[in-house]
């Protein structure tokens, strides 16, 4: 569930990113220019203090974990045998790469600061600073965790009516196909003969 919400965040943030008017110039804003680019201190400052009320930040948390597995497992399979000191190794070097843990946070303030103004930003600032934007932030996690298992669950349900359908418009289908042509075959050898 947590993947699946990681990945509902990162299409999100692309649609986002992706949407017309989202930057500040006329049309969408390539990550690497986001990273680049030039941001008053003013807006990264509200920026980052907007990823850290929204709790954006904490939603990668598992980035770096997961990362150390899908290493163990690829370093693994093509040597199991090393299977321990795999493990070892990949563990001391990620706990290594927890300090570059910074970085994420400053990408992630670019990518709020490129997409709104120093005005927005302090509103939603100010938004997220109050009780009800506290809430919000803490509650939203949850929401779209459970907005995502009931989008998946009604995507099972269409999928399931939708096979359905299908496969009884092709029996039918098949089935005039196959009175067609038996019909064709049992026409001739029924016509009278001149």
């Amino acid at each position: 569930m947590k993947r699946t919400f990681a990945a509902f965040l990162l299409a999100l943030a692309a649609s986002f990113l992706a949407a017309p008017g989202h930057a500040q110039d006329s049309g969408a804003t390539p990550l690497s220019q986001i990273l680049s680019e030039d941001i008053p201190a003013q807006r990264l400052a509200l920026a980052a203090k907007l990823v850290d009320l929204t709790g954006t930040a904490r939603l990668f948390d598992q980035l770096l974990p997961n990362i150390a597995d899908q290493a163990k497992n690829s370093f693994i399979r093509a040597n199991p045998q090393m299977q321990l000191g795999i493990i070892s190794v990949v563990d001391k070097i990620a706990v290594q790469l927890v300090s570059r843990r910074p970085e994420l946070d400053n990408y992630l303030a670019r990518v709020w600061a490129s997409g709104f103004t120093d005005e927005e930003l302090q509103g939603l600032v100010d938004f997220y600073s109050s009780d009800l934007g506290k809430k919000y932030a803490v509650a939203l996690p949850q929401l779209l965790a459970v907005q995502t298992a009931a989008a998946e669950e009604w995507a099972k349900s269409v999928n399931v009516e939708l096979t359905q359908k299908v496969q009884e418009e092709l029996r039918a289908a098949m089935a005039a196909e196959t009175q067609a042509l038996q019909n064709d075959v049992a026409g001739p050898a029924q016509a009278p003969q001149q």
